[in-house]
């Protein structure tokens, strides 16, 4: 059986995981019925993730040549089937990969 989540701050403790994909499935579940219910819990939950997403944006840089460079000699050396593309960039990644549920 589902323990149902009565109060919002339940909910708020358990947004990271959920958000991560690591909530248990029975506590997904009860966090999914009290937002089906709570317009604020709603709309907090769509502000947390924009702000995830908004963070990772700013906060993605492009790596300088040299350390693509020198990161992509050592893959090369120490991990096998990697291979090294000269032209590659390699950066932070852009896409929000949390669940999409809400």
């Amino acid at each position: 059986m589902t323990a149902e989540i009565h109060h919002c701050k339940d909910c708020v403790d358990l947004l990271g995981e959920y958000i991560e994909g690591t909530l248990p499935p029975d506590r997904a579940k009860a966090l999914e019925d009290h937002l089906s219910l709570c317009p604020p819990c709603i709309t907090f939950v769509r502000t947390y993730k924009a702000t995830r997403k908004l963070c990772r944006s700013a906060l993605m840089r492009e790596m300088p040549r040299e350390l693509m460079h020198s990161l992509s000699s050592f893959l090369e050396a120490r991990v096998p089937g990697f291979k090294r593309c000269e032209d590659q960039t390699i950066a932070a990644p852009a896409a929000d990969t949390a669940p999409k549920k809400v």
